[in-house]
């Protein structure tokens, strides 16, 4: 008579513990280091992602997005009186016409997202900010992601990355006066800068909202605006030799 041995419960192994997907990182996943949900990605680049809307790709420099967004800008001159960008035009005036007031910077910790987004509209409405610019940055920033072959070609990357751009033109509230000065009997200016954190949801719902009015007009756009922009500016440095020379 054959005496069948108890099962042993499986041991784990660090070794076998889920790490972060990202090539090239090693860290243990949130989940597996019990300091978070994420069952793939670890901490770090759960951050990233908040930030940049992507696990591992960064947000896009000044420099690179230059040359889409003045190219965004001749396609809309030469088509401005098109029904696809009128739509964009008037949905984005629309948009800004009901943000509201501008609240200070100072004043959105603990609001929600929504709020804080239509804040950022109101912001930009006050500083002047032309909607046909606005325009041109998601128009550039698409075309960008589509020519960039090393991109992150995400819903939300592009979301994410338009918004940033746009957060970037009117973002702060910054504030000058004179104060007292006890030690000269005088007065000394004063400044205060604050600005509001720029990841998390509200950039989500800024790009929503930028996506709702534009997102049609750029699948319409963004192979011109690319054509035109390599026509003028080169290849993207990511293409290939073979790619360029042709």
């Amino acid at each position: 008579m054959s005496i069948r041995k108890a099962s042993q419960p499986a041991t784990h192994h660090s070794s076998s513990q889920q790490r972060c997907v990202v090539p090239g990182c090693g860290r243990l996943a949130e989940a597996t280091e019990g300091k978070g949900v994420a069952r793939y990605h670890c901490r770090y680049h759960v951050q990233h992602k908040s930030r940049h809307g992507s696990h591992w790709h960064t947000t896009y420099k000044a420099p690179e997005l230059r040359p889409y967004i003045r190219t965004a800008e001749r396609w809309i001159n030469d088509h401005r009186h098109e029904p696809a960008y009128q739509t964009a035009y008037w949905q984005l005036e629309y948009l800004f016409a009901g943000a509201g007031r501008v609240d200070p910077a100072m004043n959105l910790r603990g609001r929600s997202a929504e709020y804080r987004a239509r804040v950022a509209f109101a912001r930009l409405r006050a500083a002047s900010i032309p909607t046909q610019r606005i325009i041109a940055i998601y128009l550039g920033i698409a075309a960008l992601i589509e020519d960039d072959f090393g991109s992150h070609r995400t819903r939300e990357f592009r979301i994410v990355q338009a918004a940033k751009a746009v957060h970037r033109l009117a973002s702060g509230t910054h504030r000058k006066w004179d104060s007292w000065d006890p030690r000269t009997g005088g007065t000394r200016p004063i400044e205060l800068h604050a600005y509001p954190r720029s990841s998390g949801h509200v950039l989500r719902k800024i790009g929503e909202a930028l996506e709702k009015a534009c997102d049609e007009l750029a699948h319409a756009a963004a192979p011109e605006v690319i054509a035109m922009c390599t026509e003028r500016f080169g290849a993207h440095p990511s293409h290939s030799p073979v790619a360029k020379a042709s």
